[in-house]
């Protein structure tokens, strides 16, 4: 019986790898600085990107972006995660004034790198795709002004602690894959 496993040539496999280790590796240095041990967060996030790698050149995924996005998303997106921990940080060791500002803007070029690579992702698909990675979105921002609105209200009336404001994107990312379950399984 013959598998149904993509293949790719070992160059393409060699880039996957390398990405992967250096994008997650950058994520697991993001938590060996929040955990204080870059060690241990270097090692385990190069292990983890090379294992993410090997995934993303054999097993295809539902939703097919051209593996060179894919790099681009995984390296943003790992620089995104070390930039902004490494930004807390030295918040956290009493940085202030003009020198922090530069700093912090180091992960605001980061993040909007990753948001027109993503957008660049998008655009690369197909028709059909496109339509549900848009209906994602849509259902997304919804869900998220429901939770966000729903918790400012009942922060205002006293029921909930202030919320920092850095969570709204993982609020935002979570409802952006409950809109793509969503979305797959009608388009099923």
């Amino acid at each position: 019986m013959k598998e149904n496993t993509p293949t790719i040539s070992s160059s393409e496999l060699r880039k996957n790898l390398i990405t992967g280790a250096f994008a997650v590796g950058m994520l697991g240095l993001a938590f060996g600085i929040a955990f204080q041990n870059l060690g241990i967060g270097g090692i385990v996030g190069i292990l983890v990107g090379l294992a993410v790698g090997f995934r993303i050149s054999q097993v295809p995924i539902k939703i097919r972006y051209p593996l060179h996005i894919i790099r681009r998303v995984l390296i943003a997106a790992g620089l995104v995660g070390l930039l902004s921990t490494a930004c807390d940080a030295l918040i956290d060791r009493g940085w202030t004034g003009m020198h922090l500002l530069l700093v912090a803007i180091l992960p605001i070029a980061a993040w909007a790198w990753l948001v027109i690579t993503l957008a660049m992702a998008i655009t690369s698909l197909d028709e059909l795709q496109r339509r549900i990675q848009t209906e994602a979105i849509a259902i997304g921002f919804a869900g998220t002004a429901i939770v966000c609105g729903g918790y400012s209200l009942l922060e205002l009336a006293g029921f909930l602690p202030a919320l920092n404001w850095g969570l709204v994107v993982f609020i935002m990312v979570f409802m952006w894959f409950i809109g793509k379950m969503w979305t797959l399984w009608r388009y099923r």
